[in-house]
């Protein structure tokens, strides 16, 4: 099995490696449109033990919008959305969301889209909590997007909404990068094999690009 992991890691970092410095910039997402937020949270019920996700608050928040393997519009790509907050200590809560599909399965696989409003947004992996595997999500509604937890085969659950305080399509395109690997979000556990898959992308990006 570790030889198998070993492998798998191998041919991802090489894979992202070798895009990344085609592109001389990261190999996907590699140039977003950053705006502004806030993330207003209302709760969860059934709570999820994530206090992030079941306690109400405010948060600021800087979010990206971008194009997973930047093909132009009005081109279907995978579109991606990064949301940062800041913990009470100040440090950055990383939470990465790619379009996807509203139900089991398809919901478990990024998607393509026409448009950032139109998907629904999905984590793709499920996070490891202390009451269960849960996925984050999220869905244009009424100009702000609803922020939704699902049990892997549940429906959604709004707990927050997420309202943009500039519009994405007049915004300049910036890089940023998110790290929810390095920057999680507390009772967030990435499951091993996946946390594997995103290390081993992230080195081979960074490595590329250098």
């Amino acid at each position: 099995m570790d030889r198998t992991v070993d492998l798998l890691d191998t041919a991802v970092t090489r894979a992202f490696r070798l895009l990344a410095s085609l592109r001389s910039a990261k190999a996907v997402h590699t140039v977003g449109t950053v705006v502004d937020a806030e993330v207003v949270r209302h709760g969860s019920s059934p709570a999820t033990g994530v206090g992030w996700i079941d306690e109400p608050g405010v948060d600021r928040a800087v979010v990206r919008f971008s194009r997973g393997a930047g093909l132009p519009a009005p081109l279907p790509d995978v579109f991606g959305i990064g949301l940062r907050v800041s913990s009470p200590d100040g440090d950055p809560w990383d939470l990465l969301l790619a379009s996807s599909a509203d139900r089991w399965p398809a919901r478990r696989f990024p998607l393509p889209s026409g448009h950032w409003r139109r998907p629904t947004y999905s984590s793709i992996s499920a996070f490891h909590t202390d009451r269960g595997l849960v996925l984050l999500g999220a869905r244009w509604r009424a100009g702000r997007f609803l922020l939704a937890v699902a049990d892997p085969r549940g429906p959604w659950r709004p707990f927050a909404e997420l309202r943009l305080l500039q519009d994405p399509s007049t915004a300049p395109e910036r890089v940023i990068t998110y790290d929810p690997v390095l920057h999680p979000f507390p009772g967030l556990d990435m499951p091993v094999g996946w946390q594997h898959v995103r290390e081993a992308a992230y080195a081979g990006s960074r490595q590329g690009r250098s």
